[in-house]
């Protein structure tokens, strides 16, 4: 499929027993498909390990799975920040220090490719809920201030958000622009969104790990300032900002996002 003229690889994963099941799943739509399911495809040669989760909980049977749905991004940094940000800023390390790169931010356009080309496509193909009560969207970094987007953009598709680690500050890429969209948007029809940072996460642009635990609480803010009031948001103790790091909290978000299962 096409966007911008760019050709976007979706990868998707179904549960251990689709084949021999006529059951309607559960679906997640997700963001840089690439690092989700197999470490060969990886960027940093690290994984979520989005498949065993599913598949472990097919086996404990508790818990039912989910479809997963998800779309690569490009593998130079800048134009993934393009791909999941909003307006133009530039990239820099500091506040007056030499520009990078010029960022021309088409976010919108990405959440449109997938909830209204991706989304539908994945309908016609599997067996997925169009239920919204049933329909999530995920992503962690950029990834995560794109998964805000989604659902604030896309209320009346999406019932449950789950950012990890989500980048939405305000130095270098103009963050008060989705935080601001967010509390404008309201909270009709209800949403769940879970967010998360870890408490060692550093970026090139931060100097302590502090301003991205700050910025979550920011995010936080902004939702509750909508009219949210199923948002839970966590600052997990040692981690960092990586795909190791997602993979061991994934489990327990989509608990929470879909069963109202507490966190242990």
């Amino acid at each position: 499929m096409l966007l911008r003229d760019r050709r976007v690889t979706i990868r998707t994963y179904v549960p251990a027993d689709y084949e021999w099941s006529d059951a309607e799943y559960r679906v997640i739509y997700m963001l840089d498909a690439h690092n989700l399911f197999d470490r060969c495809t990886s960027t940093y040669n690290k994984e979520w390990r989005v498949d065993e989760t599913m598949e472990r909980l097919h086996r404990q049977g508790q818990w039912p799975p989910a479809v997963v749905a998800a779309i690569d991004a490009p593998q130079n940094k800048y134009d993934r920040m393009a791909m999941f940000s909003m307006g133009q800023w530039d990239y820099r390390r500091a506040p007056g220090s030499r520009r990078l790169r010029r960022i021309d931010g088409y976010a919108e356009q990405t959440a449109a490719f997938l909830m209204e080309v991706v989304k539908p496509h994945i309908e016609r193909t599997y067996r997925v809920s169009r239920d919204r009560e049933h329909v999530a969207v995920a992503g962690s970094s950029m990834g995560g201030y794109m998964s805000l987007l989604l659902g604030g953009l896309y209320q009346q598709s999406v019932s449950k958000v789950m950012a990890f680690s989500p980048v939405a500050l305000d130095f270098p890429m103009h963050g008060h622009l989705l935080r601001d969209l967010l509390t404008a948007r309201g909270s009709v029809p209800p949403q769940r969104f879970y967010l998360d940072m870890g408490d060692r996460e550093r970026l090139d642009f931060t100097t302590h790990p502090a301003e991205l635990v700050e910025h979550l609480a920011e995010l936080r803010q902004s939702l509750e300032d909508a009219g949210h009031s199923q948002v839970l948001a966590r600052v997990i103790a040692g981690d960092r900002h990586d795909e190791r790091a997602w993979s061991r909290r994934f489990p327990q978000a989509y608990l929470w996002s879909f069963f109202g299962v507490e966190p242990g």
